[in-house]
């Protein structure tokens, strides 16, 4: 019974929101479309933003798609690389293996450490200006005596941008991940271990999969954090969503008007990824009880 009672004041809350989504775009829109005929901007607030957002929308789609193909590659390959580091965090040193075995998986370990202390404690603004003037400095060695736009083209500022945002990504989650595996009954590990599997089944059939369900709010919030945190890439030159409203403020000099179209088009992103991960969420529960 309140079962059906939650479900049916979702509903009753669902039809709601789009009711008023719905009042709000048939106002807007003829709102937006008055105001983008004036000849000039506006020096009223919400005018001037209506005024800005309509006749520079090229501008923000290309910021705003910007944003989101770094962000969602970047937490891709981050992914990923965090796969790759909780494994060699997670590597058991046994007496029973070679000296030099013993030596490859404590040298891992340690590497892995040292990553993730370097880049969760250095700021991703100085990480990549670093990442991308070094590259650039070894693309100009590569090709002595080629234009700058060449090597500009040969070393771009979305490459730069992606290893930037892959490697924040892949120290965060790796951390996410260990937590996920430490937090595991040990149970089943034990269990398979006495079956006689090895380590490398034991982590990809009974502890992975369950660290990556645990940790999958993490990965959801890191995808969050990465549209919000490439912000600071339009020091390096990279055109996101910051690089378009500096663009429009300074043509325009509407600086207010442009960054709070800037945070409404941020918000619209970051609750939409949200949504979409507490419903792969439930569908990821849904799924582990049937």
């Amino acid at each position: 019974m309140k079962k059906s009672r939650v479900r049916s004041a979702k509903i009753v809350c669902r039809i709601i929101l789009i009711a008023l989504a719905t009042a709000f775009l048939a106002l807007a829109v003829p709102y937006c479309r008055r105001a983008a005929a004036l000849d000039s901007c506006p020096d009223s607030l919400l005018p001037s933003m209506a005024y800005m957002l309509v006749n520079n929308r090229a501008t923000w789609i290309r910021g705003a798609w910007g944003t989101l193909r770094v962000s969602v590659l970047g937490t891709v390959i981050g992914f990923a690389l965090a796969v790759l580091l909780s494994f060699c965090r997670a590597l058991p040193v046994q007496k029973k293996d070679p000296l030099i075995v013993r030596a490859a998986k404590r040298l891992a370990v340690r590497a892995e450490k040292i990553y993730v202390a370097v880049v969760r404690g250095t700021p991703m603004m100085v990480q990549s200006c670093i990442i991308y003037y070094a590259g650039f400095e070894v693309a100009r060695a590569l090709m002595p005596g080629q234009p700058l736009s060449e090597i500009n083209r040969a070393w771009s500022f979305f490459a730069a941008a992606l290893i930037t945002v892959s490697m924040n990504t892949a120290a965060y989650l790796a951390e996410a991940l260990r937590g996920g595996m430490e937090s595991l009954d040990r149970s089943p590990v034990e269990a398979a271990q006495m079956d006689g599997a090895s380590h490398w089944q034991t982590m990809t059939r009974i502890i992975f999969p369950q660290a990556l369900q645990n940790a999958l709010p993490a990965i959801g919030n890191e995808l969050v954090n990465n549209i919000k945190g490439t912000s600071v890439l339009n020091i390096i030159g990279f055109v996101e969503l910051m690089f378009a409203t500096g663009t429009v403020a300074g043509f325009y000099y509407r600086y207010l008007s442009a960054y709070l179209i800037a945070a409404v088009i941020y918000l619209a992103m970051t609750v939409t990824i949200t949504r979409a991960v507490e419903w792969a969420m439930r569908k990821a529960e849904i799924s582990e009880k049937k």
